[in-house]
């Protein structure tokens, strides 16, 4: 038996696959204790740090108190003890309709000469798509 898919149902499994898509990987490991904080751009981010001699990892969450954050790309810098970038890592946050708080995590593989790590917002769209 052949099943024939109308023109509304292949819509309807190509918009369940993209969200499929979206949804999935593996879920984000945030910390329940995030002692950082900062403020940038209208946006609070919350997090920790954990350094390892091969890796450092900076994990929490991106949170605006009134308004949607469809994607936003953060950085991590490791920073020397002259004020230079020694390291970095970046990743891209992927938030959705209305969605006001987003998990990030940020890895780079330290050079052994930072003093200090800055968590940087570099891009941020507000609102709701086409706004």
């Amino acid at each position: 038996m052949r099943t024939h898919l109308t023109r509304g149902g292949r819509a309807w499994l190509a918009l369940a696959l993209l969200s499929a898509a979206c949804a999935g990987g593996t879920p984000l490991a945030i910390p329940a204790d995030l002692p950082n904080r900062s403020d940038q751009g209208g946006f609070t981010f919350r997090w920790a740090l954990a350094r390892e001699p091969a890796a450092v990892r900076a994990a929490g969450v991106m949170e605006s108190q009134t308004r949607p954050v469809p994607w936003a790309t953060v950085a991590l810098f490791g920073v020397d003890a002259g004020g230079r970038v020694v390291s970095r890592g970046q990743t891209d946050l992927r938030g959705g309709f209305g969605r006001t708080s987003l998990p990030f995590e940020i890895t780079l593989r330290p050079t052994g000469r930072e003093e200090r790590f800055d968590l940087v917002l570099l891009h941020a769209q507000e609102g709701k798509p086409g706004d």
